[in-house]
């Protein structure tokens, strides 16, 4: 359904498991008594839907407690992160954290700190990214892409996962490092992101590696 990525950007994004500081619950006799929440900043379906899954389903094995899966998307990813700054900090709400989370402080007031009011658990994973159209599109390269852009300044409409998302940036310097100008539309998750693009809303899609089964297809 969509042709293999024109452009694979050099940038990968961590994500990582976090809970609300002070963090003292794990090491409490009898931990956990009841279930745990994991909260997670994309919507279901998507890549790091499917990877946060898989670690509370191994990890409710292990400690013998539903982990429960919230999803939070929206605002970039930063939900799960503000969400903590209002949970009790005993271990029962964990928070799936990306990059995004350290970049809202220079673009929103906030009262808590993204390093000294979080404790960082674990690091999960991180994405190579990269840039799809559709199988019908008319650009076979990253030198049609920028052609395209060039003839057709801010007509070319390409989406991420949101605004100030590790996607979102990486095209942006590539604009800007090309001299073009892109149409940004900012999506929830990777799974709104690719029906709009499969279904001709868009022109493009930066994403991680939520569009494979669409590229392998």
């Amino acid at each position: 359904m969509f042709r293999r990525s024109i452009v694979r950007a050099a940038v990968v994004c961590l994500t990582a498991v976090a809970a609300a500081v002070p963090f003292v619950a794990a090491q409490a006799q009898g931990f956990p008594a009841k279930p745990v929440k994991l909260v997670i900043a994309f919507p279901a379906g998507g890549p790091t839907d499917i990877t946060m899954r898989q670690l509370a389903d191994n990890a409710s094995k292990i400690l013998g407690q539903p982990v429960i899966v919230d999803n939070k998307p929206g605002a970039g990813g930063t939900l799960p992160a503000q969400s903590l700054q209002t949970s009790a900090p005993d271990g029962y709400t964990v928070a799936q954290i990306p990059l995004g989370v350290f970049r809202l402080g220079y673009t929103t007031k906030l009262n808590w700190d993204p390093i000294k009011d979080i404790s960082y658990v674990i690091n999960v994973t991180g994405y190579a990214f990269g840039l799809v159209v559709p199988a019908d599109s008319p650009f076979k390269t990253w030198a049609d892409f920028v052609a395209y852009a060039k003839a057709n300044p801010g007509k070319l409409t390409y989406g991420s996962t949101g605004n100030l998302t590790s996607p979102h940036l990486t095209m942006e310097t590539l604009a800007q490092r090309a001299g073009i100008q892109l149409q940004h539309v900012p999506y929830k998750g990777s799974a709104d992101l690719m029906l709009a693009t499969v279904s001709g809303q868009l022109m493009a899609a930066a994403d991680s590696t939520g569009f494979a089964p669409q590229v392998e297809a």
